[in-house]
C-alpha cells in the first residue's frame, strides 16, 4: 500500500476515533427554583461535571416561580426541575404534564419557623404579619399547616407576599413581618442576629415530596435514555455530596453567596443525613399532601397521586444494582 493510501487510512481512523465523530452529548436544561443548599445536587453535578460522565451536557439555571417553570416545562424550553412537589400539584390537577421521577425526602425538611425575638408561641402570631413567597405557594401551605396544628387558621394572621427567601429574610429584618419560614442555611444567619427559631417543621412529619426531580411524561417517552442518564448524574451528585464535604460546602457557598462555615456545614449535613436512598416518590405521602392542599383547593381533591409519579427510572437503576454500587 502506498504512503498516500496509508496516510488516508490514518486520517479516516483518526476521524472515526475523534471526539467530534463520537456520539454527541445529550443537551439538557435543568432548573432550580430557590437559592438554598437543598438544590446542591444540580450545582454539584454541573460544577464537578458529573452529568458529563453519563453523556449529558447540562445547563443548570435559576428560574423563580411555579408558573414560569411550568410553562417552560410544557413548552419544552426546559427538561428537568428540582423542586418541591406542592406547587406542581395544582398544575397536574388541571391536566398539566408533570411527573416526579424521584424525591430525596417524602416529608418536609429543613424549614423552620423563624420569628421576632418577642414571639414565644405560635398563638402570639394572631393578628400579626407573616411572610410568605406568594399566596398558594409552598410557604403558604406550610405556614397554614403550622397554624392549623396550633388551633389557628389563615384568617388569624395577615399574610404578606414578600417573595423568595432573600426577600423574606429582608422583610423580617426590617420589621415588615414578624415571622416567616426559611431553610438552611438562611435561617442560621438570622438566628445569629437574634431572631428566634420557634419550631422545626421536620418534627411535624408533614407529608410532602421534597427535593424532587421533575420532568414530563412526554420527555420520558421521547428521550428515555437521556432521562435515565440525567437521573444517574443527579444521583451521582448526591453521593458526591455525601462523601466530599469540603468541596460540596465550597460549591454551596458560591451559589448561595455564603462564606459562613457553620451555615454551610448545616446545609451539607442536611443533604448527607436526611436523604432517602433509593429516593423513590411515596405515592401514599404524595396523596396525603394532595388532600392537605385540597382543603382550600377542592378542585385538586380528585387528583390521583399515581398520575404524577413515575418511579420506573429509579426502579431500573435499583434492581440492576447500580444504585447500591454507587452508594455502598
Amino acid at each position: 500500500m502506498s504512503d498516500g493510501k496509508n496516510f488516508a487510512w490514518f486520517l479516516l481512523i483518526a476521524f472515526l476515533l475523534s471526539p467530534l465523530h463520537s456520539q454527541a452529548a445529550e443537551r439538557i436544561t435543568a432548573v432550580y427554583t430557590s437559592i438554598t443548599g437543598a438544590y446542591a445536587p444540580l450545582w454539584v453535578g454541573k460544577e464537578k461535571k458529573l452529568f458529563d460522565k453519563y453523556g449529558i451536557e447540562a445547563s443548570v439555571v435559576y428560574v423563580r416561580g411555579t408558573i414560569p417553570t411550568s410553562a417552560a416545562l410544557a413548552n419544552g424550553e426546559i427538561d428537568f426541575i428540582q423542586a418541591g412537589a406542592s406547587t406542581y400539584i395544582p398544575y397536574a390537577a388541571k391536566g398539566g404534564d408533570v411527573v416526579l421521577l424521584g424525591c430525596l425526602s417524602n416529608i418536609v425538611l429543613d424549614y423552620v419557623l423563624l420569628v421576632h425575638p418577642s414571639i414565644r408561641r405560635v398563638e402570639e402570631l394572631r393578628g400579626k404579619p407573616v411572610g410568605i413567597s406568594r399566596a398558594g405557594d409552598q410557604t403558604f401551605y406550610y405556614i397554614r399547616e403550622i397554624l392549623k396544628r396550633n388551633g389557628m387558621g389563615i384568617k388569624d394572621v395577615r399574610f404578606v407576599q414578600t417573595g423568595q427567601q432573600p426577600e423574606r429574610m429582608a422583610a423580617l429584618r426590617h420589621g415588615l413581618v414578624v415571622a416567616t419560614i426559611l431553610n438552611t442555611p438562611n435561617n442560621l444567619a438570622l438566628e445569629q442576629e437574634g431572631f428566634r427559631r420557634l419550631l422545626e417543621m421536620e418534627e411535624m412529619k408533614i407529608p410532602a415530596g421534597v427535593r424532587c426531580l421533575i420532568t414530563t411524561r412526554k420527555f420520558l417517552r421521547q428521550r428515555p435514555v437521556a432521562a435515565e442518564n440525567f437521573a444517574k448524574g443527579w444521583l451521582h451528585s448526591v453521593r458526591f455530596i455525601q462523601t466530599q464535604k469540603k468541596e460540596t460546602m465550597a460549591i454551596i457557598g458560591r451559589y448561595t453567596n455564603n462564606s459562613s462555615a457553620e451555615q454551610l456545614q448545616d446545609a451539607w449535613q442536611s443533604l448527607t443525613y436526611k436523604t432517602e436512598i433509593p429516593p423513590y416518590v411515596s405515592v401514599q405521602k404524595l396523596q396525603e399532601q394532595i388532600q392537605m392542599l385540597a382543603e382550600d383547593q377542592p378542585e385538586i381533591r380528585k387528583l390521583e397521586a399515581s398520575k404524577m409519579v413515575d418511579n420506573s427510572v429509579l426502579k431500573k437503576l435499583d434492581v440492576s444494582g447500580w444504585i447500591k454500587g454507587l452508594f455502598q
